[in-house]
């Protein structure tokens, strides 16, 4: 958390399952696809990993602890193993884009990415990345620990008019979204405010 120790939350079994059927509604996945356990156990996203794989028959695919620190064997990793889908945040993605482009891999087997838990940082050799696999699609998800993800922005398949920094996106399924002024009042579009969460993702 903010004050740098570690905090757990309760999250209800509806919130999650809410969240899982968004997920493969949204983003998709037939049964067997390969999905990258690779968020530490104590990041939320983990869940969503192993839960969206359980719930969907996708194979949930490991990597050793060695390998998941290693950007260069991690990228090794995903090809040999063919993984398809992978949850990571910014910091993972664009450590993954830039091996992945010194290796001239470009994974074509990698279709889905799902970022969260930072801000999305469009770099160029993140575009690159992209632009090297057609059909690749990265998924921008945003919420804080107390609701997982509540709001969620797919970029287009046209790397080069990417932002610089991608978007939060719209409310998920159930979820809605307020940006509210020191009144509680709704502000108009474009005026600064405090983002309100309400919904099934709420703990």
């Amino acid at each position: 958390g903010s004050t740098g120790r570690p905090k757990g939350v309760v999250m209800p079994a509806g919130a999650l399952v809410n969240l899982l059927e968004w997920h493969h509604d949204a983003v998709g996945g037939t049964p067997g696809t390969r999905t990258a356990q690779f968020t530490a156990i104590s990041f939320d996203v983990s869940a969503q990993e192993m839960l969206s794989a359980l719930m969907f028959g996708k194979t949930l695919v490991i990597p050793d602890e060695d390998v998941r620190r290693d950007a260069a064997r991690f990228v090794e990793w995903l090809d040999e193993h063919e993984v398809e889908e992978l949850f990571a945040p910014n910091l993972v993605v664009e450590a993954v884009a830039e091996a992945a482009v010194e290796q001239g891999r470009a994974l074509p087997r990698l279709r889905v990415i799902a970022q969260a838990g930072e801000a999305l940082t469009l770099s160029r050799v993140v575009r690159e990345f992209h632009t090297s696999a057609p059909g690749r699609v990265l998924h921008n998800h945003y919420g804080p620990t107390e609701t997982h993800v509540v709001t969620a922005h797919t970029l287009s398949d046209a790397p080069d008019t990417w932002p610089l920094t991608a978007p939060i996106g719209r409310p998920i399924t159930d979820t809605r979204a307020y940006v509210l002024g020191p009144g509680l009042e709704l502000v108009a579009p474009g005026v600064v405010g405090e983002l309100y969460i309400a919904g099934a993702g709420v703990a």
